[in-house]
């Protein structure tokens, strides 16, 4: 052991008897604090004297841990240990004496993948000259790992309003639906996806709507500020109608896009378009579109304003072709 590490070694033993975790660059300098993670090729430290800080770990001799941490190989086996100094630079050594690259550290203490999502609900409720009621909820979640991601949503609508001449309810909304997605991811960014959306309208006359589809996604950007994606594929579309009975089958195309985007701690924006032009009959087509903003209050509450567009080309007799919704809710994320 050469005198320039036999001094590096004696470091990391005095700061692993003060309780510290400490990083020995290659340049002789090191800071004591606490390792956080390890993820492509950067180390999250958290320094006692500079806080939460970016390393690069190419950077980095070695360093030492005075709890165990969890090191991810590149072949995906996790070892949990504290750390070390080793006899040779450029490594660590481990509880059980072996030592470890640390350029064969595909990750230290990796996040675990966990569902993400919210839950907002509005209503509305009026006495006096307007006599109405309505009520909304929305539901989305998300699990995103390495090679795949699902996406599950729900919602309702229901609004009615007294006829104060005549004493009777006019339901004026009455909706839900069901939807699901799986992509998995065959390149970094590329993506394979199977959805299936089930709805209900009965202001629409709309009895059941389903819609399984397949098809290729791009996401263009995946950022924790700002998320972009576009999707391209086929959807069998199925549909019953009441007043007067119908039932329509037909394949169709399918083009779609998500964005959100972080602007800054407190608001959030977001914006979605669904498109499926029938493949049998030109004059026939659905289109699905939202676009809001999500504002944080305090912990896990949120204010979310959002607008709503759905338009069907050719709907049941008698029913207009577009709905339009606004919505403003208090909700929770998760």
């Amino acid at each position: 052991m050469n005198r320039h590490y036999g001094l590096t070694t004696a470091i990391l033993v005095a700061a692993s008897t003060l309780c510290a975790d400490v990083v020995v660059f290659k340049s002789g300098d090191k800071l004591t604090g606490k390792v956080i993670s390890v993820a492509d090729g950067k180390m999250t430290f958290n320094s006692a004297a500079a806080g939460k800080l970016t390393l690069k770990m190419e950077d980095i001799q070695t360093f030492a841990t005075d709890e165990p941490i969890t090191i991810k190989s590149p072949d995906g086996t996790l070892t949990q240990s504290a750390t070390t100094a080793a006899e040779e630079a450029g490594r660590v050594t481990l509880t059980d004496g072996s030592s470890i690259l640390l350029t064969e550290m595909a990750a230290v203490n990796p996040k675990t993948p966990k569902w993400t999502g919210s839950v907002v609900a509005g209503a509305t409720f009026n006495r006096g000259n307007t006599h109405s009621d309505s009520a909304s909820i929305d539901a989305d979640a998300q699990l995103r790992r390495k090679d795949d991601r699902i996406l599950l949503g729900a919602g309702y609508r229901y609004d009615k309003q007294r006829n104060k001449s005549t004493g009777k309810d006019n339901t004026t909304d009455d909706n839900w639906f069901l939807k699901g997605q799986y992509d998995y991811f065959v390149g970094e960014k590329s993506y394979l996806y199977g959805n299936v959306l089930y709805e209900k309208d009965r202001i629409s006359h709309l009895d059941m709507r389903l819609t399984p589809g397949v098809g290729y996604g791009y996401q263009w950007i995946e950022r924790a500020d700002l998320n972009f994606s576009t999707e391209a594929g086929f959807t069998y579309v199925y549909a019953e109608y009441t007043d007067p009975d119908d039932t329509r089958e037909h394949m169709s195309s399918r083009l779609a896009y998500h964005v959100d985007k972080t602007l800054n701690e407190y608001v959030k924006a977001f914006h979605n378009v669904e498109y499926l032009p029938s493949l049998e009959r030109s004059d026939y087509y659905l289109v699905d579109a939202d676009i809001g903003i999500r504002t944080k209050l305090t912990g896990n509450w949120i204010v979310e304003a959002k607008a709503s567009l759905e338009h069907d080309a050719k709907p049941a007799t008698g029913r207009d072709k577009t709905d339009y919704r606004y919505v403003l809710g208090l909700g929770l994320t998760f």
